[in-house]
């Protein structure tokens, strides 16, 4: 009796220590496969975004470099740095020399490639190198070519990005640690009952490594069902909220963002349970553009066309409109509805909705000249800006509602607009002396709005003062 006894001691000891080293190596294997992917993610992403701060800014960085304005140039190297995670921006011109960078000390010198940098990706428009800064945390540096529009394009300078992994390190880090804790648990507690759990363990971890493959494919739809309070289903558990919150960014990534701006999107998200009708009385700066001339020049096209043209034109304004983080609130036709100040306040709104039309219609006039090049006929621009206080929230019903804003001073800027030649950027007073200190501007005859018994004063911005 002893003997036998004896012998399942031995048994059981032997089969916990092979589930052990099982548990072990599968759960090594989970998490080295998590970090493989989730940092090829992460880096995917970061470059992903780079690109996009960097090829805004060779864009935008053409004129100003062939016309010698640095200022512009240093400009746009300073707002390109506020982007989060990225660390320094310069740019150069076809000798290599440095035409803005964040320290003024280094302009005009000749750019000194890298030389201990590890390769990453390239194409035919961006190269990326990988980097240590001096606390030894990884770079990443985004070539991208600044190139001229004419055909064919001429290669005139390039823009330099670094983008930092310190994010991406500390991702990393607390998935390795949540995952750690999770596996010396499973082990723990697999070790005590090895012979019972055994059977039971086999057919949850072949799908928790199957869903982990999936996620590390792409395929977030993926959800274990396994009712256990043991530590399997607390991995289970973690694994299927660890699912469902890739789900939640892929969503907002790929279709929230289509129809509300990143900061109403994550308003949202986070307070999803919250989301009822209502306002609130807050300050905004409200602009409007619209196409001069629309309706006669789209009757002569096909539909199409018109759509196309369209796409293309909104891409561009609303691109604009999210580089100085203002939020679209409606596409009207052929016009363009943009909040500063709604849903969240950032700060000095009427000067980044002032400066925001004034890029619009760099933007606008850039697009004239390549539908001019094409034959086409050009889409002049009016924009109108008003800043006061209006009604900000969730408006409509309990079952199809939009966030926007309603008030008087909505119509102001509708009317300023409306009144905007080709071209023109008009501003009410109660915009103009929010920003007069900054702005160059032409007083234009008061305008008598209907409905308004006083005229309103109306400036044209003429553009910004040199020293901002």
């Amino acid at each position: 009796m002893s003997r036998s006894i004896s012998r399942f001691s031995s048994l059981r000891f032997k089969f916990a220590l092979a589930l052990a080293l099982f548990s072990s190596l599968l759960m090594i294997a989970v998490m080295l496969l998590l970090e493989q992917r989730l940092h090829q993610t992460l880096v995917r992403e970061s470059i992903d975004k780079g690109l996009g701060v960097a090829r805004g800014l060779a864009f935008n960085a053409e004129d100003p470099l062939l016309t010698g304005d640095d200022l512009y140039l240093f400009s746009a190297v300073k707002n390109a740095v506020r982007a989060p995670g990225v660390e320094y921006a310069l740019i150069l011109d076809r000798n290599r020399l440095i035409r803005a960078d964040t320290s003024m000390e280094k302009i005009g010198k000749a750019y000194q490639p890298l030389t201990d940098g590890k390769f990453i990706r390239q194409t035919n428009d961006f190269k990326v190198y990988r980097v240590l800064d001096i606390q030894g945390i990884g770079l990443l540096d985004l070539e991208v070519p600044i190139m001229t529009i004419a055909k064919p394009p001429i290669r005139i300078g390039e823009i330099h990005l670094g983008l930092s992994e310190a994010l991406i390190n500390e991702n990393i880090q607390q998935m390795r640690l949540h995952l750690a804790g999770l596996a010396v648990l499973a082990l723990v507690l697999g070790g005590i009952g090895a012979a019972v759990l055994a059977g039971m363990m086999v057919g949850p971890l072949k799908a928790l490594v199957r869903g982990v493959k999936s996620i590390g494919d792409g395929n977030l739809d993926q959800h274990i069902k396994l009712k256990s309070n043991d530590e399997l289903g607390v991995l289970t558990e973690a694994f299927n909220e660890m699912a469902t919150s890739l789900r939640d960014q892929a969503f907002i990534k790929s279709t929230f963002e289509c129809y509300v701006s990143k900061p109403l999107a994550k308003q949202i998200l986070e307070k999803r349970d919250q989301l009822q009708l209502g306002g609130e009385v807050r300050e905004v700066t409200v602009l409007f553009s619209d196409i001069r001339h629309f309706t006669s020049l789209a009757e002569q096209m096909p539909p199409e066309q018109v759509v196309e043209m369209l796409n293309n034109y909104f891409t561009r304004m609303i691109e604009v409109v999210a580089n100085h983080e203002g939020m679209v609130d409606k596409l009207i036709g052929d016009s363009v509805m943009a909040l500063f100040g709604a849903p969240i306040t950032l700060g000095d709104e009427p000067l980044r909705a002032v400066t925001c039309a004034l890029e619009m219609q760099q933007a606008g006039d850039t697009y004239n000249k390549e539908r001019e090049a094409a034959g086409q006929p050009p889409l002049p621009m009016g924009i109108g800006i008003n800043t006061g206080p209006v009604v900000a929230g969730n408006i409509g019903s309990s079952t199809k509602m939009e966030y926007t804003v309603i008030g008087d001073e909505v119509n102001i800027a509708a009317r300023l607009q409306g009144v905007a030649q080709a071209g023109e950027v008009l501003i009410s007073e109660n915009t103009y002396r929010l920003v007069a200190a900054k702005v160059k501007v032409t007083p234009l005859e008061p305008i008598t709005f209907k409905g308004k018994n006083t005229a309103v004063a109306v400036y044209r911005v003429d553009g910004l003062r040199e020293n901002e």
